[in-house]
């Protein structure tokens, strides 16, 4: 985690969460009713989203010298956000979301045509420009764990804007609570020994939203 000054920003977003995949995770009660096509939609989005990300975790496996289902076997839940972020007359006072990594595996971000996500790299904050149709894909600590450190999460934050207001449709694709995440012991050696301690996932989670150390076996 890099050291960032939030210039003491109120964080500001209204969210609506729920599990897309698998089936038997899904609890339709937590759905919207309106719009009453909300389900049809998202069911179909679901099936072209599962096969995107499918896809995503066959190129990480292979670039780490895997078959292509290693990542796929550890990633296996999906949770759709709304994102809600209304215009603020003072954006230089607020921002959507606070500095983070994101705990899961990996992020699918669908954003409306109103910019506003920045990333953290070479020590400032970069703009991400809109493009029309386009997927951001935010990589998320379960796979800097999975990978030993070869691939990196992103630090990001959002904005929010004077005057239009900011949606964006994020799917988190992560392990299920009891998965025990630790880097593929393929990845590892005697020269390249393990860089995170296997953890249960919902233990992670707790860790890292409680704000207790989580052990890095390199530090």
């Amino acid at each position: 985690m890099h050291e960032v000054d939030l210039e003491n920003k109120i964080g500001t977003v209204d969210q609506l969460s729920h599990n897309i995949w698998p089936p038997s995770s899904v609890n339709y009660k937590y759905w919207p009713k309106n719009p009453l096509d909300y389900r049809e939609v998202n069911e179909e989005y679901t099936r072209q989203i599962k096969m995107l990300s499918e896809k995503i975790m066959e190129w990480l496996s292979k670039g780490l010298g895997l078959q292509g289902e290693a990542v796929k076997e550890v990633m296996s839940e999906y949770m759709m956000l709304v994102n809600y972020y209304p215009p603020c007359p003072h954006p230089d006072l607020i921002q959507g979301l606070d500095p983070h990594t994101d705990v899961n595996g990996f992020t699918l971000v669908l954003p409306n045509e109103v910019p506003g996500l920045q990333v953290f790299k070479d020590d400032h904050w970069i703009d991400l420009k809109h493009i029309p149709s386009a997927i951001i894909v935010i990589i998320g600590d379960q796979i800097l764990r999975l990978s030993n450190g070869r691939y990196k999460n992103v630090l990001h934050k959002t904005t929010v804007d004077k005057e239009r207001t900011r949606m964006s449709w994020p799917v988190l694709v992560r392990p299920t609570y009891d998965t025990v995440v630790g880097p593929f012991p393929e990845l590892t050696s005697q020269d390249d020994p393990p860089k995170f301690k296997p953890i249960a996932y919902k233990d992670y989670i707790y860790h890292k939203f409680s704000k207790l150390p989580i052990v890095h076996l390199d530090s």
